[in-house]
């Protein structure tokens, strides 16, 4: 047994807990079942890895984790608040001020420059362009990007677009940092450089991190690990 999936002391409660969670998805007159009751919690500046191969169900679950998606029953709360009770418009609000996300493909605005990007939720939140420029410069800046700033994401190598989607997902000072699959569209030695990144900033905020992967390298340096395996947590 991995005894890293065991919980961890929890004197003064969870950040974040899934309840139980079950997610089908319509396939015509019947129904495919991806999560079969997985339930799990999380503290504070943990650092989770949720390992599987493809089709698994560990990308479904960091979706309803960070609500982007909806479970079919169960559910996920944050600091005791169940957040399915909650609006779509609710739900979308709380993400961008609670919660950054990272995925495989960068998922950039072209049209728009590597500090645009970055500032993007925080003009989505009503903040002013102003206001949060020197910010996201600051984020881009600590990426190594600083002579990137004004380049758009053609322009820019796959290591530079990971990290340009990395400060965009920092920009409002999240709690937690989901990452699905980040690695895995790029070459070993950007992959090795990314990796260190994610411990680096958790160490610096004391973020929380919740990544997918299949790497095993990747998830040797977490110190807890999930093994996913046909929409249950595995042993």
């Amino acid at each position: 047994m991995d005894n890293r999936n065991q919980m961890p002391e929890n004197p003064m409660g969870y950040l974040l807990e899934a309840h139980d969670i079950f997610k089908n998805y319509p396939t015509g007159a019947t129904e495919l079942p991806v999560l079969k009751g997985v339930s799990l919690q999380i503290q504070k500046g943990e650092a989770i890895c949720l390992l599987g191969a493809s089709g698994a169900g560990k990308s479904t679950l960091l979706q309803i984790l960070g609500t982007l998606d909806r479970p079919t029953s169960g559910n996920v709360t944050f600091r005791g608040e169940d957040l399915f009770k909650m609006s779509d418009e609710e739900l979308s609000q709380f993400r961008n001020q609670k919660m950054g996300f990272v995925f495989q493909f960068h998922h950039l605005i072209q049209e728009f420059t590597a500090l645009e990007n970055v500032m993007l939720p925080a003009l989505i939140a009503g903040e002013k362009r102003i206001d949060i420029a020197e910010k996201a410069y600051s984020w881009l800046k600590f990426m190594g990007l600083e002579d990137r700033v004004d380049h758009y994401p053609n322009q820019l190598s796959g290591g530079e677009l990971q990290r340009v989607a990395i400060a965009r997902a920092l920009i409002k000072d999240p709690e937690i940092l989901f990452a699905d699959e980040p690695t895995g569209n790029l070459d070993s030695e950007n992959s090795l450089k990314i990796q260190q990144l994610f411990f680096e900033l958790r160490q610096k905020l004391g973020l929380t991190l919740i990544v997918v992967t299949h790497d095993l390298q990747f998830s040797g340096l977490f110190p807890r690990v999930f093994k996913v395996k046909d929409g249950r947590f595995a042993q």
